[in-house]
């Protein structure tokens, strides 16, 4: 099998929206994600993941500019990434459409073919 990485992308407005839930409605939507990780999970194909916090930086090219971000130049941001495993890239795919982030109108998953790289 080979492996994948969904990046799930959603607005900057989403982001701010979840951390003003209610505990019971954060509860709710996390209970989402744990069904659908639990069903990958229980497939043989979740290797793992996490979610990101939104602040980080940007290291630039040449100049090795540091900035703060990823957001800076965008509205749209990465909440979090998994990895799992899929016999090829429609597999990977069709286990994304279940993902809670694709609720919100601004969601969406980003599904990447990991590359093998033999290391010395």
């Amino acid at each position: 099998m080979k492996e994948f990485m969904y990046l799930f992308r959603n607005s900057l407005q989403n982001d701010e929206a979840f951390a003003k839930m209610s505990p019971k409605e954060m509860e709710a939507e996390m209970q989402k994600w744990n069904t659908w990780m639990g069903d990958l999970a229980q497939k043989g194909k979740l290797v793992g993941g996490q979610p990101l916090f939104p602040q980080g930086k940007v290291v630039k090219a040449i100049t090795n500019k540091v900035t703060d971000g990823p957001f800076i130049e965008g509205k749209d941001i990465v909440g979090g990434y998994l990895l799992i495993k899929a016999n090829d890239l429609q597999e990977a795919t069709a286990l994304s459409k279940g993902c809670p982030t694709l609720t919100d109108p601004t969601g969406s998953v980003e599904v990447r073919e990991i590359m093998p790289v033999e290391h010395p």
